[in-house]
């Protein structure tokens, strides 16, 4: 998520180290998603409210993959 602070504490040494700049970094990451894209935080706390919601109430022992489609974890 590009508007986190976490994912740019995470992953811009990685970026520094390879010598890319993190806009490269970033886009490097979305190539490797189905939407070629990243997801926003909008996005995953939608996800999280309707979890937390009686709407999911069917949902038991599900995992969910927010990668976007990302095959490399």
């Amino acid at each position: 998520m590009p508007e986190s602070s976490t994912i740019r504490e995470a992953f811009e040494p990685r970026a520094a180290a390879t010598g890319l700049t993190w806009e490269q970094w970033e886009e490097l990451l979305a190539s490797r998603t189905h939407p070629r894209r990243l997801m926003t935080l909008d996005e995953m706390a939608g996800v999280a409210a309707f979890l937390a919601s009686d709407r999911a109430s069917g949902l038991m022992g599900t995992i969910v993959n927010l990668t976007m489609g990302n095959l490399d974890d």
